[in-house]
């Protein structure tokens, strides 16, 4: 282990606590439909935009979920200002589930994983991002194991989420084909109402 991995689980006496997916576990990730689903962000050079990104590009992230629920919510409804959204924007996306060709091991920060670790449920659901970063660098810095981290939906903490390192590569992950949401309206909308969710119905201000 480097000086910096052993630094960083010195941070963590008792080891990893490990979520395993097995072989054949089916994930969900939503994006959007210009591109594909398995996709690691940020690209490189640009600087860290989602909670367990690498603070300095150590490694690049795969956000997904167990159920579709829960990748809604982390990434459409993702904002407070998400309450109320375009239903353009919406459809601009669609889900993919993704199968794993191998097993998965993963941090779990949720439920007991939290005390384990040294944390507590403000690392899946604060405004500040920073801590989040932290605790994912010395993971990975700790951990080569780890592919990534099992964390609680910030806005319904009822749905299981996953952020993977690039430890786990595109051959690991098999897309099934892109469901469109403006071809499941009935499943958005049960999704919106779910959520408390609302489109916002006025028209577009005509320009001047």
């Amino acid at each position: 282990m480097s000086q910096e991995g052993g630094a960083a689980a010195a941070l963590f006496p008792r080891g990893m606590l490990a979520e395993v997916l097995p072989a054949g576990s089916v994930l969900v990730r939503v994006h959007h439909l210009a591109h594909g689903a398995v996709w690691f962000g940020p690209r490189p050079g640009i600087p860290p935009q989602h909670r367990f990104d690498a603070p300095a590009g150590e490694y690049r992230t795969l956000y997904c979920a167990a159920r579709l629920a829960g990748a809604f919510v982390e990434s459409v409804l993702r904002k407070p200002a998400g309450r109320v959204i375009a239903r353009a924007y919406v459809e601009a996306r669609g889900w993919s589930e993704l199968t794993t060709r191998r097993a998965l091991r993963l941090a779990k920060l949720r439920d007991e994983g939290l005390h384990w670790h040294g944390t507590d449920a403000a690392v899946s659901a604060s405004n500040d991002y920073g801590v989040p970063r932290h605790m994912a660098i010395a993971l990975y810095a700790a951990f080569p194991e780890a592919d990534g981290i099992a964390y609680r939906a910030r806005h319904n903490n009822g749905e299981v989420c996953y952020a993977l390192f690039d430890r786990v590569s595109a051959a690991d992950l098999v897309p099934g084909s892109p469901q469109r949401f403006a071809a499941h309206r009935a499943v958005v909308d049960q999704l919106m109402a779910l959520h408390g969710a609302l489109f916002d119905t006025d028209l577009p201000v005509p320009p001047p």
